[in-house]
């Protein structure tokens, strides 16, 4: 159960890491910290929105957000395997 959940954390350390790099590359940092932040959110929300649909949800809590915020939708893509992994 730990590897799984090892595993979980350096796929989201790593999906954090690319987007950064993207956007430090990108000449429009703020920018783009800006817009990935609010496409994370957004993709957290529009899972939860389509639950009924899917049966499938994510918790929004804070480390959610956080997650989602700083890792934009690699970490909510992150978060929806792990939770297949994990549950």
């Amino acid at each position: 159960m730990q590897y799984k959940s090892t595993m979980v954390i350096v796929m989201l350390a790593a999906f954090s890491l690319i987007t950064l790099l993207v956007m430090i590359k990108s000449r429009h940092f703020f920018k783009a910290l800006i817009l990935s932040a609010a496409q994370g959110i957004a993709a957290l929300f529009a899972v939860n929105l389509l639950s009924a649909a899917t049966g499938v949800s994510l918790a929004v809590n804070p480390v959610t957000l956080a997650l989602s915020a700083v890792g934009s939708l690699p970490a909510v893509i992150a978060m929806l395997v792990s939770r297949l992994f994990i549950a």
